[in-house]
């Protein structure tokens, strides 16, 4: 447990070390569904952390009596793993395109290694808010399909929120093995190794959290990604093509790239990408991760 007492799932860096990635998954997940993408990194030299979101896996649950909202009760938890990271490890004083290192790096110091946030879904959202909070230590944001709501709004619609708990609930009164199987018949594609993290984290998910429906921080996430790439940190939105299941839509890509945001789509590929195209979704990462090692090399 670390960071406002958060369960983190810790992937070692195998080989050369080339930084720090920490991992952010969607509702309903967890820290382990996204074991899959740590091994690939992790044998690229990046140490993963993934951690529970509030409400999720072995993390804390959400508070109905909190009076924060809870996308920005999510993000202060995220931010206190973070700097949990910093303090530990010397982490993320790398720059992204642009900008300089900072100060505290003298002549003849090792270079600092860099840090970069994942989200994918609604975690996509939570890690670019944390990242914006704390401009010059993040050097990349990569985001796999982010729930962000067009028109912007502080709010989950009611009716999605509702039929989402009811999903839910249908969901953990099923046996795991059955949900397992279950959840291989609608997603064909997925490696039957992801399944049985998934079934697990649906069953640890608390149903009062996605009742409630507004888990994306409030700060407008155009905002979000313009103060992050005019601040040199480079953001990658990583989408896929199968409409209506990604979130990104035609709208969504016009302003991601009026915010200097980079998209790559992968033909095929629902909101879950990096199960339903792993191939593609690794070499993309891969390739957005040894950017940020040559940016402060």
């Amino acid at each position: 447990m670390i960071g406002a007492g958060m369960h983190v799932t810790r992937t070692a860096a195998r080989g050369t070390r080339r930084g720090t990635v920490i991992a952010v998954h969607g509702i309903m997940e967890s820290g382990p569904t996204l074991q899959a993408a740590a091994d690939v990194w992790a044998a690229s030299g990046w140490e993963v952390l993934a951690p529970d979101l509030r409400g999720h896996g072995r993390s804390p649950r959400w508070d109905p009596a909190d009076q924060l909202h809870p996308g920005d009760r999510l993000t202060e938890d995220l931010v206190a793993v973070l700097d949990d990271v910093l303090v530990g490890t010397g982490a993320g004083c790398g720059a992204g395109a642009g900008s300089q290192l900072s100060s505290e790096v003298g002549p003849g110091a090792a270079a600092p290694e860099p840090l970069v946030l994942f989200g994918h879904s609604a975690g996509g959202g939570v890690a670019a808010a944390v990242a914006s909070l704390r401009p010059g230590r993040v050097a990349g944001v990569l985001l796999e399909d982010p729930f962000w709501r067009l028109p912007v709004t502080r709010h989950q619609d009611r009716a999605v929120a509702e039929q989402a708990y009811q999903d839910l609930l249908t969901r953990q009164a099923q046996p795991l093995a059955e949900l397992e199987a279950r959840g291989g018949g609608a997603h064909p594609k997925w490696d039957p190794g992801e399944l049985p993290a998934w079934a697990r984290a649906q069953h640890d998910a608390d149903p009062a959290l996605v009742r409630h429906g507004d888990v994306i921080p409030t700060p407008p996430w155009p905002d979000l990604v313009r103060r992050l790439t005019t601040g040199g940190v480079d953001v990658l939105v990583v989408t896929g093509s199968i409409s209506p299941e990604v979130g990104m839509t035609a709208r969504h890509r016009r302003m991601l790239a009026g915010c200097g945001a980079r998209l790559a789509v992968v033909d095929g590929a629902s909101h879950f990408v990096r199960r339903d195209a792993p191939e593609r979704f690794a070499a993309i990462t891969a390739w957005f991760l040894a950017g940020m090692t040559r940016l402060i090399s």
